[in-house]
């Protein structure tokens, strides 16, 4: 029988597990607070928080509201991508993920852009920028320790001691406290069964 890492790229990757709210938020609450033509909102937290995580969980909103989304993220060698403002209307939503990549006036500029355009403006940034915050993201040893949970698919109680050892080496990045994950599941002979992968699938969102 097949084995794999639980904490694979193909199973931590943005989509492939839910996100996990905080108390007080909700996807319904955030997916109401955008549905206005020319609506602007930020989504902040540091790097490896679930920003992108929690973009794919509203992607697949968008869709069912008739608005269509345009995605950019933008990285330290990608912040000249080409944005989708030719194209935006009162149906749209232009989603930047990575909105600190511009500089202060590239970002009035896309602002006033979409505004001009009734289109509704939702990004990712580390830190404030001017935009009504919708969410921050700050993960906690509480939710890194569910999230494990989850991946490994089965009680983590017997391996609490060692998780929280991998968070503490670097506490608030998820995305790199699954790579350490992935070296520890390896160095301990740690695997999915293909049953175990195929009844993960049904995790809610």
């Amino acid at each position: 029988m097949m084995r794999r890492n639980p904490f694979s790229t193909r199973f931590v990757r943005p989509g492939e597990i839910p996100f996990v709210f905080p108390a007080g938020y909700s996807l319904e609450a955030i997916v109401t607070s955008m549905q206005q033509p020319a609506a602007q909102a930020a989504i902040v937290g540091p790097h490896g928080s679930g920003k992108s995580t929690l973009l794919e969980s509203l992607c697949q909103q968008w869709a069912k509201l008739g608005i269509n989304e345009q995605r950019v993220r933008l990285t330290a060698s990608r912040k000249r991508e080409a944005l989708p403002l030719a194209g935006l209307d009162a149906d749209s939503l232009l989603v930047i993920d990575g909105f600190e990549q511009l500089s202060y006036w590239k970002q009035r500029w896309v602002r006033w852009r979409c505004q001009h355009k009734s289109a509704r403006l939702l990004v990712t940034t580390h830190g404030d920028c001017g935009l009504p915050v919708i969410l921050r993201t700050q993960p906690d040893w509480s939710l890194a320790f569910e999230l494990s949970s989850m991946l490994l698919a089965c009680d983590a109680t017997p391996y609490e001691a060692d998780l929280r050892a991998v968070w503490n080496e670097d506490p608030g990045d998820i995305r790199a406290y699954f790579f350490r994950l992935y070296h520890w599941c390896e160095l301990h002979g740690i695997y999915l069964s293909q049953g175990q992968y195929a009844g993960r699938q049904g995790l809610p969102v």
